[in-house]
């Protein structure tokens, strides 16, 4: 088998280098292994560390972000929406809610009054509903 000899030197001097690179990293970690000689020749004493001069600062208070104040109206509103929707009848009419302080508007068509009024009937039901502004308008066939 022939070898292509175009390019191995390129290779073999990455190599090397990697190899430098890493004898030297490895030099650098045995230096911070040896412990250096505190004592003192003369008098074979061991010197004492020498106290840091300073200020002492008290670490501030770090402030929790609270979670997002939840829009009560719109929440209100998806539920009135939810149970609308879970309605096999009311499920299929066009019916769109708003709410403002308990206050909820039904906006939309109906295709009778029966299921005009059966609208505002769950949408009553719903907990958190205060009172139902019904503006469902009749059209036949919607």
């Amino acid at each position: 088998m022939k070898w292509n000899r175009k390019g191995h030197g390129a290779f073999f001097a990455v190599t090397a280098g990697a190899l430098v690179l890493s004898l030297s990293a490895c030099d650098q970690i045995q230096s911070l292994w040896k412990s250096e000689d505190k004592t003192n020749p003369a008098t074979g004493a061991v010197a004492q560390p020498k106290p840091v001069e300073g200020k002492i600062e008290v670490a501030k208070a770090v402030e929790i972000p609270k979670a997002p104040k939840i829009d009560e109206d719109s929440a209100l509103a998806a539920k009135v929406k939810s149970a609308l929707g879970a309605d096999p009848v009311l499920k299929f009419m066009a019916i769109d809610a708003g709410a403002s302080d308990g206050v909820v508007t039904l906006y939309g068509t109906a295709d009778t009054r029966a299921h005009r009024e059966k609208a505002a009937q769950v949408t009553s039901n719903v907990r958190g509903v205060k009172s139902v502004r019904n503006e469902l308008v009749i059209v036949a066939g919607s």
